[in-house]
C-alpha cells in the first residue's frame, strides 16, 4: 500500500498493511535543523514558474519551501490540498503600524492587528498579543462581507484546469488529499476575537446568525466548483474550529445547537452528495460536552486527542 491508501484504510476505520507515519513540520523546526546541521539543498523545493512573480513571460527557478518529509521517511499530514482560497479578497495590506525596541504591531491579511516580540516574527510558538479585530459590529460585518465574495475569480489559482486537477488528485500518493476552511465558530472569533465574539452571542445574535448564514453560502459557493469537480479525490475535509479549552467548550450545547449545527449539516450534506464522507474538526481542549453534536452535524473525526482534557481516544472511536 502507498501513503495515500494507508490513510485512507486509518480514516475509514480499517487496518492498513501498516500504520502511517505523518508529520506536520513547522518551519522554525526546519530552520533550527538546519542550524543543527541539516542540509539545505537535500531538502529545498524549487519549481520553474514565470520569471519575477509573473512581472516576466521566461521561465526561472523559484525556492517554493522545504521538504524534510521525504528526506526523513515520513509524510505530511496535509498532504495535497485542493487551493482554494476562503480568504478576504482583496486582503488587507500588511503594514507595521508601530515599533519599539521590543515590539512590532502589524496589521495581518485577514484585518487583525497583532503585536508580537522582534526577532520572533516567524515564530509560531510565541504568541502574538492581537490587540484589535476587524469585525466589531454590524456596520463593520457587512464592509467585511464585501471581501467574501464567493464568486471573485481569484479565489482559484491561476493554472485551475478541471481535467489537470482531476488528473493530480487521482494519482497523488505521498498522503492523504484534502480540502481545508475555517468551521462556524472558528470564522467568528477569529474575525471578532473570542471574547467579543462569545459575548456577541448572546448580545447581539442577529448579528450571529447572520455571520453564520453567510458562511455556509460563502464556503459553499466558494468551494462548489473543486468539490463537484474532484469528488471522492478529495479523501478529506479538515474543519479549523479550536473551540475548546482544558475544561470544556468555549460554546454551551444549546448555543452550539442553535448558531453552528444547521449549518454544519447543510454543508457535510453538500459535500457527502458529492461523495466525500470523511468530514474532520481540528479543536484543541475537551470537547466532550457537544460530541454528539459534532456526529449529528456530519463529522466523522477529530484532532488532536488532547489528553489532558480527558479526550479518550478510544471511547471516541467507539462514538
Amino acid at each position: 500500500m502507498n501513503p495515500r491508501e494507508r490513510m485512507k484504510e486509518v480514516l475509514h476505520h480499517r487496518k492498513p498493511d501498516v500504520l502511517p507515519w505523518l508529520e506536520s513540520f513547522y518551519e522554525e523546526a526546519v530552520l533550527n535543523w538546519f542550524k543543527q546541521g541539516l542540509p539545505p539543498e537535500k531538502i529545498i523545493v524549487i519549481e520553474w514558474e514565470m520569471g519575477r512573480g509573473g512581472t516576466n513571460l521566461y521561465n526561472w527557478p523559484a525556492i517554493k519551501g522545504f521538504d524534510a518529509y521525504s528526506y526523513f521517511g515520513c509524510h505530511g499530514y496535509y498532504g495535497c490540498v485542493v487551493p482554494v482560497d476562503v480568504g478576504p479578497l482583496p486582503r488587507f495590506k500588511q503594514r507595521v503600524l508601530e515599533e519599539d525596541e521590543r515590539y512590532l504591531t502589524a496589521r495581518t491579511e485577514t484585518g487583525a492587528i497583532a503585536k508580537r516580540i522582534k526577532g520572533e516574527e516567524r515564530t509560531w510558538y510565541s504568541m502574538p498579543m492581537f490587540t484589535e479585530f476587524p469585525v466589531k459590529d454590524r456596520k463593520t460585518w457587512e464592509e467585511y462581507k464585501k471581501r467574501l465574495n464567493p464568486k471573485d475569480p481569484r479565489r482559484y489559482p491561476k493554472d485551475w484546469n478541471r481535467d489537470d486537477y482531476i488528473h493530480t488528485f487521482e494519482n497523488y500518493q505521498r498522503g492523504p488529499t484534502m480540502m481545508r476552511f475555517n468551521g462556524f465558530y472558528g470564522f467568528g472569533a477569529e474575525l471578532m476575537g473570542i471574547a467579543p465574539f462569545n459575548i456577541a452571542l448572546y448580545k447581539d445574535p442577529e448579528l450571529i446568525h447572520n455571520m453564520a448564514l453567510h458562511w455556509e453560502y460563502y464556503i459553499t459557493e466558494t468551494i462548489r466548483d473543486a468539490v463537484e469537480t474532484l469528488k471522492d479525490r478529495i479523501d478529506m475535509v479538515f474543519w479549523w474550529e479550536d473551540m475548546a479549552e482544558k475544561h470544556g467548550p468555549l460554546m454551551s450545547p444549546k448555543l452550539y445547537k442553535e448558531y453552528c449545527l444547521p449549518h454544519y449539516k447543510n454543508l457535510t450534506s453538500f459535500l457527502r452528495k458529492n461523495k466525500i464522507d470523511r468530514i474532520m474538526v481540528d479543536s484543541d481542549g475537551n470537547i466532550n460536552p457537544i460530541l454528539d453534536l459534532f456526529l449529528e452535524a456530519g463529522i466523522t473525526g477529530l484532532w488532536p486527542l488532547e489528553v489532558n482534557c480527558n479526550m479518550n481516544a478510544i471511547g471516541i472511536k467507539k462514538k
